[in-house]
């Protein structure tokens, strides 16, 4: 046991003794999760600025547009075509609604006019505006109907009606309650603060993997061997100081996170074993890539490109359920998915061992294939 120690505490010294090991480490995590999840995560509260150009002028048009400022969506101002498109080159609008000439009449008549959205080339949330939209005009036709055949029926204008339906009916209201542990959420700079330690611990371990080959290109496997230590306590040296790598980097990135955007973890216990099973997922990952590679130049490679895309589709960067359909199933074949799932489990309904018992399972069968193959192609000399 002290041959496997002492060959750990080689390879810390390696990684812990360079200046850089610590920006990539603990500063990038840092500075990404700030990025991603505080600085672009915003409220989500902020409303799409854009303009309306009244072409009809009727009592019906306007009603249209007090209908369409009640959005917590949209934030809309009546102009002119002209003002509207210089606001919208100005960057000051994201489009413009135009309620077309003889929009009354044709509401009227129940001859439903499209209301025209022109969105700039930019804006790309052109779908939910349509959206309110739609349902502003779903609205007024429903209440012009029930006017109209008031007006059939007394014999009187249908406006006086209109008005009196318009004020006085109120919108179903929905009370929604979330259900949670503790008021906790996992919001944007929680998920990103996970979801971009898992990254970087990946990354590190991938790095810290190549020693396995330039130790073996340099000939000091082969001097390793002709001493009185075998291929298992080697072996077990260099995973040995993996694990202990990440789980440094894991457990300081927790703190820092906590420290500096209130991340809470939830159950330790949980996130101890999670955060295990999880290093040793990557560890073998890391191992299977270096049987595979023949330098550390195409390891350097394959690694990035495997760990980028993978952790893409698992939603580290970004929330998963933004994704479509077939890349939300193809996550399901990756470990950073089942340990952000993990996360969420002890971090939102506060969770515990019991709770992601089935997450840490299959982290283990990962581990235990990656380690099966690479172990088995690794080469020793």
């Amino acid at each position: 046991m002290k041959k496997v120690w002492a060959l750990c505490w080689l390879e810390l010294k390696q990684i812990l003794i360079k200046p850089q090991s610590y920006i990539l480490m603990f500063g990038m995590p840092i500075i990404f999760t700030l990025i991603f999840g505080g600085l672009l995560g915003g409220s989500g509260n902020e409303k799409v600025n854009v303009s309306l150009v009244d072409e009809d002028g009727s009592v019906l048009s306007s009603k249209y547009y007090e209908e369409i400022k009640k959005s917590d969506l949209i934030s809309i101002e009546k102009v002119t075509y002209k003002e509207g498109k210089q606001r919208v080159e100005n960057k000051k609008s994201s489009g413009i609604v135009i309620i077309p000439k003889d929009f009354q009449k044709s509401m009227l008549d129940r001859k439903i006019e499209n209301i025209q959205f022109q969105a700039s080339a930019d804006f790309t949330g052109g779908t939910s505006v349509e959206q309110v939209l739609a349902s502003a005009l779903k609205k007024m036709e429903i209440e012009v109907s029930a006017a109209r055949d008031f007006e059939k029926k007394s014999n009187t204008s249908w406006e006086p009606m209109y008005k009196e339906i318009y004020t006085n009916v109120e919108p179903v209201s929905i009370q929604k309650e979330s259900i949670s542990h503790d008021d906790q959420k996992l919001n944007n700079v929680t998920g990103r603060a996970a979801g971009f330690s898992i990254l970087f611990v990946m990354i590190v371990m991938l790095s810290a993997t190549g020693t396995i080959l330039k130790a073996r290109q340099l000939g000091v496997w082969s001097r390793l061997l002709g001493t009185p230590v075998s291929k298992v306590q080697i072996l077990a040296g260099y995973i040995l100081s993996f694990f202990l790598i990440g789980w440094i980097q894991f457990g300081v990135l927790m703190i820092l996170t906590y420290s500096l955007f209130d991340v809470q973890w939830g159950n330790l216990l949980g996130v101890i074993t999670l955060v295990s099973v999880l290093l040793l997922a990557v560890i073998g990952l890391a191992l299977l890539l270096a049987s595979i590679v023949k330098t550390t130049e195409q390891q350097s490679t394959l690694g990035n490109i495997v760990v980028i895309s993978t952790c893409m589709i698992s939603g580290l960067y970004w929330p998963i359920e933004i994704e479509p359909a077939w890349m939300q199933t193809a996550a399901n074949f990756v470990p950073q998915t089942w340990a952000m799932r993990g996360f969420t489990e002890l971090i939102v309904r506060g969770g515990t061992l019991a709770d992601i018992g089935g997450y840490v399972g299959i982290l283990i069968l990962f581990a235990g294939i990656f380690f099966v193959i690479g172990l088995t192609r690794i080469r020793y000399d």
